[in-house]
């Protein structure tokens, strides 16, 4: 079921504002390809997120890495749930 649409400016300039090398699993997603998180790469996902400082990003940016998150926090509860991206 898609949850949420995010433009590919607010990812990729979050992914940036943070660091791409303290997000490697998000860095690692196919801007022109499809890319599956589920499992231990959910897992590392919110991991990442969790360490990094959210504070710093502002507006749809904020909102699309926290959709993010959270969406890696209910994977948590329900295994069989997976993030996908599809790219251009």
């Amino acid at each position: 079921m898609l949850e949420r649409i995010v433009v590919d400016d607010e990812f990729w300039t979050a992914l940036e504002r943070l660091g791409r090398h303290r997000l490697p699993t998000l860095a690692d997603v196919d801007p022109y390809g499809d890319t599956t998180l589920r499992g231990e790469a959910v897992d590392r996902m919110v991991r990442e997120l969790e360490g990094s400082n959210l504070a710093r990003l502002r507006g749809a940016e904020h909102e699309a890495i926290t959709t993010l998150l959270a969406w890696g926090l209910r994977w948590r509860a329900d295994r069989d749930l997976r993030i996908a991206f599809s790219g251009d």
